[in-house]
């Protein structure tokens, strides 16, 4: 019988913990001032060092905004930033997490298809109709195609006009360039990218969001096919460059 260890938790983590009770407590809001630090950290019981600490964590997990001589201020502006941002440092430092990332792509931009079918506005659309002409006249071209190819993912998630989605798109931008280097050929981008990308443009155009949906899932899985098989050879060869012989 294995006995789970007590986890130890430090006087930060528990301040925290304290800090987020009291703004549920008081149902506390954006722009709501939090109580000077000496009676914050009174109110908490907890020394002012540790509540330092403490508000510094949630500064930079963008929470809480501490103004100079006007004192702590709960400000949620920044969250989805400090998120987008962990998440694409977790990928980034796992890039064996490309099969993740395309599940994840599969939920948020299919989201982003249907959701800029319905929103989209005149000028995005036509923004969308120019960087899909740009991707045409440089398919060929590796470079310039994935990064016009890239650019059509991000107008489509800001044209969804969700904040959120459009921050996640946007802070990915690198490991989608990354996973892009493993599947777009040397040739450029293939045919078939280049015209589901004019149909996924057509049923935005046509504010048509299931057919948008349909069209940007069809599009993310056969590019998560394409990093499957990748990985599969990947694996392959180093399995022959060791003989056969499993690691």
């Amino acid at each position: 019988m294995s006995i789970e260890r007590i986890k130890k938790v430090s006087v930060v983590e528990q301040a925290i913990d304290k800090i987020y009770e009291l703004i549920v407590a008081q149902n506390l809001k954006t722009n709501d001032r939090l109580p000077p630090e000496r009676e914050l950290s009174e109110m908490l019981g907890i020394s002012r060092n540790s509540l330092r600490e403490a508000i510094r964590v949630l500064d930079i997990l963008g929470i809480i905004r501490v103004d100079q001589g006007s004192g702590m201020v709960i400000d949620a502006t920044k969250v989805s930033d400090a998120v987008t941002l962990h998440l694409s440092f977790a990928l980034m430092l796992n890039r064996d997490k490309f099969r993740e990332l395309f599940e994840a792509r599969l939920i948020f931009e299919t989201e982003c298809a249907g959701l800029a079918a319905e929103r989209a506005t005149d000028e995005e659309i036509a923004e969308l109709r120019e960087a899909y002409g740009k991707l045409v006249a440089n398919r060929s071209d590796r470079a310039k195609g994935i990064e016009y190819e890239l650019s059509l993912h991000a107008i489509t998630a800001r044209a969804a006009h969700n904040t959120v989605l459009e921050k996640i798109v946007s802070s990915l931008r690198q490991v989608l360039r990354e996973s892009r280097e493993q599947t777009v050929p040397s040739s450029g981008v293939t045919p078939a990218t280049v015209e589901l990308q004019e149909k996924i443009i057509d049923a935005i155009g046509r504010h048509d969001k299931t057919a948008a949906r349909a069209l940007m899932y069809e599009h993310i899985s056969a590019v998560a096919g394409r990093v499957r098989d990748g990985v599969k050879m990947a694996d392959e060869e180093k399995l022959a460059e060791r003989g056969g012989i499993p690691a």
